[in-house]
């Protein structure tokens, strides 16, 4: 005769791992939700991708200056700014405040040259800043910064709402930044 586990015991391995199953589900789905939503921040074309282009039309601009404006402050702010975005600091309020002061940088840089005769006089230099500040300016306006807040916000709020959510919370999986 071959022994038999009491009927308790079966039922109580059989609600054991189906906790197990629910509990490892609902982590597993929302970290997957939280890495779709990190994508649209750390991805191919991200927003942490758009900023770094947008560091790369100020270097571009700082070159331009060089010929034009020696030994400038303002180049040298907007060299210092763009390269600080470059690095990336992490923290995206640090990310938002370094665009902000590369976008101030980058129009007081443009403003000067359009003021100096040399510059006026060069029309392949016209024509890169022109080129340079639409850039600059669409990479500005791109919707991935709409769309990545709205995804942290739908994700953060699911995470922090939910009774999955705040299960998975304590678990481990943590919340997105907003870039506001």
């Amino acid at each position: 005769m071959k022994p038999k586990l009491p009927i308790g015991v079966a039922i109580l391995i059989s609600l054991l791992l189906l906790v197990f199953g629910l509990v490892y589900g609902d982590v597993s789905g929302h970290a997957d939700e939280r890495a779709r939503a990190d994508a649209l921040l750390r991805g191919e074309s991200g927003l942490l991708t758009v900023i770094a282009y947008r560091a790369a039309d100020g270097l571009n601009l700082c070159v331009v200056a060089d010929r034009h404006l020696a030994a400038d402050a303002d180049v040298e702010a907007l060299r210092a700014a763009a390269a600080a975005l470059r690095k990336g600091s992490g923290a995206l309020p640090a990310v938002k405040a370094g665009d902000q002061t590369l976008a101030g940088a980058f129009g007081a840089v443009a403003a000067k040259l359009r003021a100096m005769p040399s510059f006026q006089q060069s029309e392949r230099d016209r024509q890169y800043l022109e080129m340079l500040s639409a850039d600059f300016s669409q990479y500005g306006q791109n919707e991935i910064f709409d769309a990545y807040n709205k995804a942290a916000e739908a994700f953060n709020q699911k995470l922090l709402e939910t009774l999955p959510g705040k299960l998975a919370r304590f678990l481990g999986v943590k919340p997105l930044e907003l870039y506001a």
